[in-house]
């Protein structure tokens, strides 16, 4: 079972109180982990004091005002929540996806709580950059009610299971949906897409003949060797309900549609993955299915990735 000790939560000015659906997030998983929780938010440097200002108060003084403001209002969030758990406060300066990830990173910890950004294209770009960028879990919530997820999506690419390094972010992936689906008691749903690497091709091709019985032969064994790959995947979660989902076709297709049309309140998937793991749900592919997405989502480097940020 995943459990998270050193919770950091982003607070941003738009949801200063301790109805904040991040903050509720994170106060129950450290209080089920009897972990830490650190409010954060980080506010930008002032470009070049304004004029009215000058011969008043320095740019320096100005900033200082509004950093000590800022952790007076995360400090009285703090003083309601710490009956309940250990609980500390950070104001970083700077730009916002760079601040946050050098605090995960510096004070290491092991998941990062956020309420998305609103954006026409589902997730704004301070978030792509946190996505991309964080080493550790990033949990961006959309719903601003913060209700348990009663369902949980975790999209899993099975081409990894042949990969060391694939199996164990799959795993991840796995350990986190389940650990979330036990705190807070709901349906995980495992979701897995296949294809046959160049069907098209030898369906119209003009100068190699496939029978089409041949063909037929070698979709049922790709089909074949991917439900065996889910069902070694199941088995080791063997005291799990896993509601498990095999389908043909392209992930940045299935992935969303099957959130929508079940409901789905949060998807658990990979990023990114270090060179030399070939895959689906990496780089470019994640980053089109987010952007279709409407639920919350957790996303997921594998063990050992460096962030550019430091």
């Amino acid at each position: 079972m995943k459990r998270f000790k050193n919770i950091l939560v982003i607070v941003t000015s738009e949801y200063t109180d301790k109805d904040n659906p991040a903050v509720k997030r994170g106060v129950e998983l450290a209080k089920k982990n009897n972990g830490t929780l650190t409010l954060m938010d980080v506010v930008a440097a002032p470009g070049g004091i304004m004029s009215e200002y000058k011969g008043i108060i320095t740019e320096q003084e100005i900033l200082q005002m509004v950093i000590k403001q800022r952790e007076e209002e995360l400090a009285i969030i703090a003083k309601a929540l710490e009956t309940e758990v250990k609980i500390q406060v950070v104001v970083r300066v700077g730009r916002d996806f760079v601040e946050i990830v050098r605090q995960v990173v510096l004070w290491k910890h092991d998941l990062l709580i956020k309420v998305a950004d609103e954006h026409t294209d589902n997730f704004a770009s301070n978030d792509f950059h946190l996505m991309r960028k964080c080493p550790e879990p990033v949990w961006l919530l959309k719903s601003k009610e913060a209700s348990a997820s009663s369902k949980i999506l975790a999209a899993v690419d099975l081409q990894l299971e042949s990969d060391d390094e694939g199996r164990a972010l799959n795993t991840l992936i796995m350990d986190l949906s389940v650990s979330l689906s036990q705190w807070e008691h709901s349906e995980v749903h495992l979701l897995s897409c296949w294809s046959l690497y160049g069907e098209s091709s030898l369906r119209n091709s003009s100068f190699l003949k496939v029978s089409s019985e041949r063909l037929e032969a070698l979709l049922h064994e790709e089909q074949q060797a991917n439900v065996q790959r889910q069902s070694a995947l199941l088995e080791r979660y063997p005291n799990c309900t896993i509601h498990a989902h095999l389908m043909k076709g392209n992930p940045v297709e299935h992935i969303p549609r099957f959130a929508r049309r079940n409901g789905i309140d949060v998807v658990v998937m990979g990023t990114v993955a270090r060179s030399g793991i070939p895959g689906l749900l990496i780089g470019n592919t994640a980053e089109t299915i987010l952007h279709q997405i409407d639920s919350s989502v957790i996303t997921l480097k594998p063990r050992g990735f460096e962030s550019p940020i430091k």
